[in-house]
């Protein structure tokens, strides 16, 4: 079997819960190793090869150690369990003649451990780009000065404009803020004067 230690070398015959422990144990093996079944249940059944992988293989964590205890609670060592399933995932074959026909999902599962070992690089390589498109993003627009904003939209008002033709025509440097400040000062001022029915500004001159 591929849960003993020895590959099966050995004629232990465990009795009673260690039984029933190593036939959990078993039964994550299959569905790590096991063949592929229908498409309808494809879904289904990578899920449980992914939870299987996590629980036959992580060194560290709650799956390590889930295997420890139910590895203890089976009378076998969780270590060379796990050692065991590596050998198999790098390219070992399973010990047994009907190997194929009862996991003929190994290379699935091949598949799907090489995809876990490559995430990682592929994380850092994320990583990595993020922080250097960091570093060549576009510098900061400098703020305009409250006198240049002035300067940019009082004579735009030589002719009734509504407030979203002033930001088109200065493309949109200058803050929505900024602008009404501007408009609100020059009509206190007395410089433009708005036409609520229409919502135009326009040069009090004009």
């Amino acid at each position: 079997m591929l849960i003993d230690t020895d590959y099966g070398l050995h004629a232990s015959r465990p009795d009673g819960a260690q039984a029933l422990y190593r036939a959990v144990i078993a039964r994550t093996v299959l569905d790590l190793f096991g063949k592929v079944i229908p498409a309808s249940e494809q879904d289904e059944a990578q899920f449980a090869r992914r939870e299987a992988l996590y629980f036959l293989t992580r060194e560290g964590g709650a799956w390590a150690e889930s295997r420890r205890n139910l590895c203890d609670a089976a009378g076998l060592n969780a270590d060379d369990l796990r050692s065991n399933i590596l050998r198999v995932l790098a390219g070992r074959e399973i010990v047994g003649a009907d190997h194929r026909s009862t996991f003929g999902g190994i290379d699935a599962a091949r598949a799907l451990w090489a995809a876990e070992q490559s995430a990682p690089a592929k994380a850092q390589e994320r990583r990595i780009k993020r922080q250097a498109d960091k570093q060549i993003a576009r510098p900061r627009r400098v703020k305009a000065s409250y006198s240049t904003i002035r300067s940019a939209v009082l004579p735009l008002l030589s002719e009734p404009r509504q407030f979203r033709d002033l930001i088109h025509a200065t493309d949109g440097e200058f803050g929505d803020g900024a602008i009404r400040k501007v408009l609100a000062n020059a009509i206190n001022k007395g410089e433009i004067v708005r036409n609520g029915e229409n919502h135009t500004y326009v040069l009090a001159a004009a």
